[in-house]
């Protein structure tokens, strides 16, 4: 039975008799049911953003799974999505697993397992709600720039932001994916003179040149078909504050062009419009990418790239900091559910941390941290299960390829070869077995899939369960 009577769930199929009486089983179960019968009245559901979690058919008219799959997640990016799928298509329903889908199950479906996984999907999505809340709450606190750590690389960091924060110049992040670029451009703006305005942000990789040119400069009333009146762009928005642009080096090239008149003359013209607007909006950029390289390329305008790179701020990866990896930890736990429950990661977790190499910086870091908290139910989080949660991160890697490990850390395969899938998927049950100690049942809910297809798969690797 579901703890959270208010739970609500989209349900899309357009079978009526196994949406309704499906929905009806559900609603027994303690959950509050919105269905729709196709893809188009889904997105149409005033209610949309209260769902918790949603059950989507993959084979509907018009639109089908996929597509609505990639519409829920463009507008609630956190909501959960289980698909339902025929024993047909199960390379689909592959494909929607990469597209982000929480799980998918073949109809037709047990509502006992479908209860089990809409109760653990409910249960994330709250925890993403509740961190998000914590974030933009950290984000909105002017005199903390949400950047922790006491090494000798983050205090570089902060002191270089303390020295460029009220300069009107534009100014250039650089650094890998997941290590705090826009923590850095919040924290330009929140300890500027410019915290009183706006802080906007947009990311030019979610968005066609098109709609970018439209989200930054706006549009006069019958600009294009459809623009039935006038809209505001960032640049308007944004005017005294700061407009940071993540991924620039995804920026259309035309768009580019219209961003440099930005900067140097302080002036743009909506789409459609013969009158120039004036702004004062400082731009804040970055880039997990060589802009220089991208330059070189013909892939990034050179005299954009020279007039961005007035001052430019290297957000250090995890991997050379890792010393603060133990304050990170406290923080995600600080401002958690979990932590506020008394969860704790052991001393030897805190070192299997530690001696991790971080492809994905401190967002892998906050990621293993939400899953170890997520699959443990044990109050202080091992060793054991942390490894474990690493070990199924990167499990391949190209021949050749760095290793940063350290004493301590997870084994990875020799840079020789790569593994095959079988090699693989014995090693990520084998992990999985142990973290919830050899418990066939657990194992099975936490792999997504039955019982039965895992005790085969057990016979075959000669894997041990209770």
């Amino acid at each position: 039975m579901n703890d959270n009577p208010i739970s609500t769930i989209l349900f899309v199929d357009d079978d009526d008799v196994f949406r309704r009486t499906a929905g009806r089983a559900l609603q027994r179960r303690g959950f509050s049911v919105l269905d729709a019968s196709c893809g188009e009245e889904a997105l149409n559901l005033m209610a949309l953003p209260e769902c918790s979690a949603a059950v989507v058919d993959m084979r509907m008219p018009g639109m089908d799974g996929l597509e609505l799959l990639n519409q829920l997640h463009q507008r609630l990016p956190s909501l959960p999505v289980i698909m339902l799928t025929g024993h047909g298509d199960i390379t689909t329903a592959i494909e929607a697993m990469k597209r982000g889908a929480f799980h998918y199950m073949t109809k037709p479906c047990d509502i006992q397992e479908l209860e089990i996984y809409l109760n653990k999907a409910v249960e994330q999505n709250e925890i993403q709600k509740e961190n998000i809340h914590l974030r933009n709450a950290m984000r909105r606190t002017q005199d903390h720039p949400g950047i922790v750590g006491g090494s000798r690389a983050i205090q570089q960091l902060l002191d270089t932001i303390g020295r460029v924060k009220d300069a009107d110049s534009p100014a250039l992040i650089l650094g890998e994916s997941g290590a705090g670029k826009e923590l850095v451009a919040r924290a330009l703006h929140f300890q500027s003179q410019r915290r009183e305005h706006p802080f906007i942000d947009i990311n030019c990789a979610t968005l066609k040149p098109e709609l970018l040119e439209n989200e930054l400069f706006g549009h006069v009333s019958g600009a294009f078909t459809g623009a039935v009146s006038q809209k505001e762009g960032l640049f308007g928005v944004a005017d005294k504050g700061s407009l940071f642009i993540d991924e620039i080096a995804d920026m259309d090239p035309n768009v580019q062009a219209s961003l440099l008149r930005v900067i140097e003359t302080g002036e743009y013209r909506p789409l459609g419009s013969t009158k120039v607007r004036s702004t004062q909006t400082r731009v804040i950029a970055a880039a997990n990418r060589d802009l220089g390289a991208e330059v070189a390329k013909g892939r990034f305008r050179e005299d954009l790239y020279y007039r961005l790179n007035v001052i430019t701020i290297v957000t250090p990866p995890l991997r050379d900091h890792a010393e603060d990896i133990p304050l990170l930890v406290e923080e995600y736990l600080k401002r958690s559910p979990a932590g506020r429950r008394g969860v704790r990661f052991s001393p030897e977790a805190i070192g299997a941390l530690e001696a991790y190499h971080w492809p994905g910086n401190v967002r892998e870091l906050f990621n293993i941290c939400e899953r170890a908290v997520l699959l443990n139910n044990d109050p202080v989080i091992s060793a054991e299960a942390v490894r474990s949660l690493l070990s199924m991160s990167f499990p391949l890697r190209a021949p050749g390829a760095p290793a940063h490990e350290t004493a301590g850390a997870p084994a990875r395969p020799a840079p020789a070869r790569l593994r095959s899938l079988e090699d693989v998927e014995k090693e990520h049950i084998e992990n999985t077995l142990r973290m919830v100690e050899r418990n066939v049942s657990r194992a099975s809910d936490v792999l997504g899939i039955d019982r039965r297809t895992l005790q085969r798969k057990m016979k075959r690797y000669g894997l041990r369960g209770e």
